[in-house]
């Protein structure tokens, strides 16, 4: 039987016939063809199109899961620098503000540095980019803000603090001279007079030209002879409300004048026996600017004596020299 030969049977004639080919049945098999491989790979190249990706495609989408990586990982980081932040705010309120006594920061001035208004520019954008995004921009609002007032907070701090230090500065804190102590402050009887009164000081016994430092740092309000002083030097120490008055002296160091500026150790004096004095010592007072006595004792650092005040600035000038300050 040939190939590509094909019969149908007539039952008429009760037997097999030949199936001529004619052109119009010929067209008509090669159009099924066609359209049913057209339809397949219509159907391929939809499929192939809609889930596969072209390599930029893939690069393209390997850069925005890395970029939304990296960018969770600086929120994380920057949410750490706000904790950070807030952490130095609590110090500030809790132990700055009030060793300086510095007023509490207003609460409603604290939460300046708290929330924000939401950003819905990213709305637009996948959720889970949107998310990191605004979390981004929120974190660093809050961090902005948080920076500024506690810049501003740390501004005000300095101002106190250098107020402190000038203060503490001009506190008497050491020990006028060398040489025994030998009387004390309060009623006691007079060695000239004969009779109790008040000492509003205290004296040290020393040797005839024995120098004489400035207990704090201030302004030389009197330098000359006063009565029962003898020759005489006050200081004034304004930022710490006190005057300090050094009595009995043989002579004055020749740069203390009246309105003369003075630093904590500087020489200003030479014990004698001047004025009210049965023998060489120095006549030491610590007053408040009212007029008050107070005790000096009271004001010694302990047992810091000039030599060993003048040791320590020097030590310390040579540590910072090693560390590199000023």
């Amino acid at each position: 039987m040939p190939k590509n030969t094909y019969y149908h049977y007539d039952h008429e004639a009760c037997t097999f016939v030949e199936v001529k080919p004619t052109p119009a049945r010929f067209l008509k098999h090669i159009a099924v063809v066609v359209v049913a491989t057209l339809i397949l790979a219509s159907g391929a190249t939809w499929y192939l199109w809609s889930t596969a990706q072209t390599p930029l495609e893939i690069s393209q989408q390997e850069e925005i899961e890395r970029l939304q990586t990296q960018l969770a990982a600086s929120t994380e980081q920057v949410s750490t620098f706000a904790s950070q932040i807030e952490a130095l705010s609590s110090k500030d309120r809790e132990l700055y503000r009030a060793v300086l006594g510095a007023d509490p920061i207003p609460e409603d001035v604290l939460q300046v540095g708290v929330g924000g208004a939401r950003d819905e520019s990213f709305d637009r954008f996948s959720r889970p980019t949107s998310r990191v995004l605004r979390e981004n921009v929120e974190t660093f609002d809050q961090l902005e803000r948080q920076i500024a007032l506690q810049s501003q907070s740390f501004d005000e701090l300095f101002v106190l603090a250098e107020r402190h230090q000038a203060r503490l500065n001009e506190t008497p804190a050491m020990l006028p001279t060398s040489g025994r102590l030998t009387s004390g402050f309060g009623l006691r009887v007079h060695p000239i007079f004969r009779a109790r009164k008040q000492h509003n000081g205290v004296d040290f016994s020393t040797p005839t030209g024995t120098p004489v430092y400035a207990t704090a740092d201030g302004v030389v309000s009197f330098r000359g002879v006063s009565g029962g002083y003898g020759n005489l030097v006050k200081i004034r120490h304004a930022k710490s409300n006190r005057e300090t008055r050094y009595a009995h002296l043989s002579r004055f160091a020749p740069d203390v004048r009246e309105g003369t500026r003075v630093r904590r150790g500087q020489l200003i004096a030479y014990t004698g026996n001047t004025g009210l004095s049965t023998a060489p010592h120095l006549h030491y007072e610590v007053r408040e600017l009212d007029g008050d006595a107070i005790n000096p004792v009271t004001t010694f650092a302990p047992g810091v004596s000039p030599q060993e005040y003048q040791e320590l600035l020097q030590q310390a000038s040579e540590d910072n020299a090693m560390l590199g300050g000023a």
